[in-house]
């Protein structure tokens, strides 16, 4: 959460989220994860909790290990 500004309270929430995404240990596991997340933050954009700029981030920093916790779970 480098970079990001987010009171105590949505800052445990949110690595909470990012560590469910890391600890999926199947590609359905990480998927619901990273919706889950993504479910985080429309809550906070619809409440109008963070700005736009913030949720911007969030959506990207939820979205990259999502991706990257399916990469690494793909079998090579």
């Amino acid at each position: 959460m480098e970079g990001i500004s987010l009171s105590p309270r949505i800052e445990r929430e949110a690595d909470k989220l990012l560590a469910q995404i890391a600890r999926a240990d199947s590609m359905i596991i990480a998927v619901k994860a990273g919706a889950r997340a993504e479910g985080f933050v429309l809550g906070l954009e619809t409440a109008g909790t963070l700005n736009e700029s913030t949720i911007d981030k969030l959506y990207v920093i939820f979205d990259v290990a999502t991706e990257d916790r399916l990469k690494s779970l793909v079998p090579t």
